[in-house]
C-alpha cells in the first residue's frame, strides 16, 4: 500500500469587511485597487490581475501537476468592531481540491471495458413462411386477404 503525503491547505484569500447594510444592499465589499489576496502557503500578496501569477508559482504548480482542480468557497468570521463597521469579515477563497475518485473504479480502462456489454438475445424461427422470390409475391394480390381464412390459420 502506498502512501500518499498529505498536502497543506493551498488557497488565495481575500478579505471583505462588512458594510453595515443587509440585502439586497452589499453586505462586504472591498476596494478593487487596494484588495490583495493572501497565499494561505507563502503568505505573499497578489492583487486581482496577479492570479494567474499565483497560479504559476512552483508551490501552486506542484498541486496542478498532482491533478488538483480550483474551487471557490467564503465563509464569515467575526473581527474587530470599529466606527465603520461592526466587524464581520467575509473571507472568500480560491483553493486547490484533490478531485474526487470512486472508490474501485479504474479510470485507465478502455470504455469497451467499463460499459456493460448488450448479451445476444436468442432467435426463435418465425412461423410464417415468407415468399422466397419475387414471382411468388406477385402471385397474390394484397387484396386477396381473407379474415375468416386468417383466423382457422390462427386456431
Amino acid at each position: 500500500m502506498t502512501q500518499q503525503k498529505q498536502m497543506p491547505f493551498c488557497g488565495l484569500t481575500l478579505k471583505m469587511y462588512s458594510t453595515g447594510n443587509q440585502a439586497p444592499k452589499m453586505e462586504y465589499q472591498a476596494s478593487s485597487n487596494k484588495a490583495q489576496f493572501q497565499c494561505t502557503l507563502t503568505k505573499r500578496m497578489y492583487g486581482i490581475f496577479d492570479l494567474q501569477r499565483w497560479l504559476n508559482s512552483p508551490e501552486v504548480q506542484e498541486y496542478v501537476r498532482s491533478g488538483h482542480l480550483l474551487k471557490w468557497g467564503g465563509k464569515t468570521e467575526q473581527g474587530d468592531a470599529n466606527q465603520f463597521n461592526n466587524g464581520m469579515q467575509l473571507m472568500v477563497t480560491c483553493y486547490m481540491v484533490k478531485p474526487f475518485q470512486k472508490k474501485g473504479t479504474n479510470f485507465a480502462k478502455p470504455i469497451g471495458q467499463t460499459m456493460p456489454q448488450a448479451t445476444p438475445m436468442a432467435r426463435e424461427p418465425m412461423d410464417d413462411q415468407l415468399p422466397q422470390s419475387e414471382v411468388e409475391w406477385a402471385k397474390e394480390s394484397p387484396t386477396d386477404f381473407n379474415p375468416d381464412q386468417y383466423e382457422q390459420e390462427l386456431g
